[in-house]
């Protein structure tokens, strides 16, 4: 394990192109069909299926869903790592997975939005898995709210964003070294992402309420406050229909003052017509996902009983972010466990924040 002053002189800078999205309004929409799962794409034991940002955006964002295809006590734990990007949030959809976020064991199942956050070190040590064929798997709907507690087991999975798509995966310890003392411990290095931290949305979190949607008496939202822990970059809300269950102030379907960006829209349930600026609609179903320049579609109109939807808003600032080189990359991760300058086991019962040890102020016990 490198010192602090190894690690600083380490320092991996970020000279890669700034981020930009292609010319002109950006309008692809990737229906259900059009992807499939890759598996082994990054875990051997995972499929991913690649929603269509990524080609959309010329590689500023990577949205994907994620299945767990075989059993942790097959395939194992991931080993503690970070994923150095800008922004990185994770939404549970089926089934359960557990995690170490900087030594605190994390429960991850559908209802929750999860901001990791460029850097947050973390390990997957547990997941479920119901045994069945690749295409059954394939076949687990997606939830975005808390499953019931006499439902059928099911495979994890989740969906997940990254801003941008080329990143460094840093390695702390192999999956066969984790000891409990690293399971539990808090890290920290320099390279977590400026201003952004980690929030965890439970669905019975205070600010997970849903509430009516500006002029949309049909419609409620959740306001996932992931604009906060992501340093003002992506928005996140679930929307469905109105259930009676909505409460408190209205909100919009927007970031406040801002202009310009882009809309991504995932259908996770359901179905709706989304209008075009340009009077054309187009129909999202189960699956599908739309990914355009903000304000080029409107609100969702004639939402299915069922719709659920998943939009996330991503600020123009993005473009005035760099992606890391394929140098810088590989540097990164042959640095690995040298890229920590401190770490700490947590005692039992620890309540301090994750990622608290970015703290300047706050020196280790």
């Amino acid at each position: 394990m490198g010192d602090d002053a190894a690690a600083i002189d380490a320092i991996v800078p970020i000279t890669g192109r700034r981020l930009a999205l292609p010319a002109g309004p950006i309008f692809t929409l990737q229906r259900a069909a059009d992807a499939d799962y890759e598996l082994g794409a990054f875990r051997a034991w995972a499929g991913y299926k690649d929603l269509g940002c990524d080609a959309a955006t010329d590689g500023l964002l990577l949205f994907q869903h994620v299945f767990s295809f075989a059993p942790t006590e097959r395939a194992g734990r991931t080993g503690i790592h970070c994923h150095l990007a800008h922004v990185h949030i994770v939404i549970p959809t089926s089934g359960r997975g557990v995690f170490s976020y900087d030594g605190v064991t994390t429960e991850a199942v559908p209802g929750e939005v999860i901001v990791q956050h460029g850097g947050t070190v973390h390990d997957q040590f547990s997941y479920s898995y119901v045994a069945a064929s690749p295409e059954e798997t394939k076949r687990t709907p997606v939830s975005l709210e808390p499953m019931a507690p006499d439902a059928p087991p099911q495979s994890f999975g989740f969906l997940e964003l990254f801003l941008p798509r080329t990143i460094a995966n840093v390695e702390i310890v192999p999956p066969a070294d984790v000891t409990a003392d690293d399971e539990a411990t808090a890290w920290d290095h320099p390279y977590h992402a400026p201003g952004a931290s980690y929030a965890m949305q439970g669905a019975d979190a205070p600010t997970a309420g849903f509430h009516p949607v500006v002029g949309r008496a049909d419609l409620e939202v959740r306001d996932g406050h992931t604009w906060e822990p992501t340093n003002g970059l992506v928005a996140t809300w679930i929307v469905r229909p109105a259930s009676g269950a909505a409460h408190g102030h209205a909100v919009s379907l927007s970031a406040p003052g801002e202009a310009g960006g882009l809309s991504v829209l995932f259908m996770a349930a359901g179905s709706a017509t989304f209008r075009r600026n340009d009077g054309d609609a187009v129909a999202l179903h189960t699956g599908d996902c739309l990914t355009c320049s903000a304000g080029l579609v409107g609100d969702p109109v004639n939402p299915s009983p069922n719709m659920r939807l998943l939009a996330f808003y991503v600020s123009v600032r993005a473009e005035a972010l760099q992606e890391r080189t394929d140098a810088e990359i590989e540097r990164l991760e042959a640095l690995g466990s040298a890229i920590i300058t401190r770490k700490l086991v947590r005692p039992a019962r620890d309540d301090r924040l994750v990622n608290f040890l970015t703290d300047e102020d706050i020196a280790p016990v």
